[in-house]
């Protein structure tokens, strides 16, 4: 058994919280990565509003009580395992809590912000998934993020934002990400550094008012004005996109489906739509492009024709 793998066992860590280690074996565990761990999450839970679980006292006592119930009966022997079980279960709760990973979701037409323990908030437009860990933030700023979202970062240490198709890395700045088919990121304060996954491509940085779009694995770049993402503002924007991209976004700020009959969704498309109508949406969007529809009575199904 790996060495870490024995320390981290339920039976050693019994016998270590009910004092029965050897001093080799204990000298051996104080050196390990798994009590490093536990003492990190200890010293963690202190800093923490609420009771305090002190590890060495607790310790301490079920040590005693161990000592004691070698002259008494068996009954306060299985107290003693009773309160270590107690205190493992603790420290192994706390180890799930700090090493686990913390994730924000939006369904369809739902936003949300989320802030981050640095005092940095990310918003996530509709149907996007942000993760992270909680443990060593801000050592560790990292987060897996796909769907679109506006950062805004307090300055400190390498902020990354891993995505499908490459990451994105800044010290203190604002932007927003959009990951659909396609990739954007547009920099609105500082600087940013976009390195894509496909490595023909080489990392690209974007200062205030740059924007690059990764199609279909060809990168772009442009400047933009905008002081905010249009999706902020409660509408969607788009420029010399196909039809099927429009529809898409639609479909993910209102929950339709489309039926497309004969229509041709490749032509391209610019203008926009508002969030918060559907009616009003559908027409600006499609009647530009001389494209009919018809919606189902419970609003559910958009049929497209010409």
């Amino acid at each position: 058994m790996p060495m870490n793998e024995k320390y981290a066992s339920e039976d050693f860590l019994t016998r270590w919280l009910a004092g029965e280690l050897s001093d080799e074996e204990l000298a051996g565990f104080k050196t390990s990565s798994v009590y490093g761990e536990i003492m990190a999450i200890d010293n963690a839970a202190k800093t923490l509003s609420g009771p305090k679980i002190d590890v060495e006292s607790a310790l301490s006592r079920v040590a005693s009580k161990n000592q004691k119930a070698q002259k008494e009966p068996n009954v306060k022997r299985l107290w003693v395992f009773t309160a270590a079980a107690a205190c493992i279960a603790i420290l192994f709760a706390g180890y799930t809590y700090f090493y686990s990973t913390k994730t924000y979701s939006t369904g369809i037409g739902e936003k949300e912000i989320v802030l981050l323990a640095d005092g940095s908030f990310v918003e996530l437009n509709a149907n996007s998934t942000l993760s992270y860990k909680r443990f060593n933030w801000e050592e560790d700023r990292s987060v897996n993020f796909d769907g679109e979202a506006f950062f805004d970062i307090k300055s400190g240490k390498d902020f990354t934002v891993n995505t499908p198709q490459g990451t994105v890395s800044v010290l203190g700045t604002k932007f927003n990400i959009k990951i659909r088919k396609d990739l954007k990121v547009q920099c609105y304060e500082g600087s940013v550094v976009f390195t894509p996954l496909d490595e023909t491509n080489s990392s690209m940085e974007l200062t205030e008012g740059m924007e690059i779009q990764l199609i279909n694995g060809q990168l772009y770049q442009k400047q933009f004005s905008q002081n905010t993402p249009d999706w902020q503002n409660g509408f969607s924007s788009f420029s010399e996109r196909p039809l099927y991209e429009v529809l898409d976004e639609l479909a993910l700020q209102y929950p339709i489906q489309f039926k497309l009959d004969t229509v041709d969704v490749n032509r391209k498309f610019t203008g926009k739509f508002t969030h918060n109508n559907l009616e009003n949406a559908l027409k600006t969007t499609l009647e530009p492009m001389g494209v009919k529809y018809h919606i189902s009575t419970d609003k559910r199904i958009v049929t497209l024709f010409e």
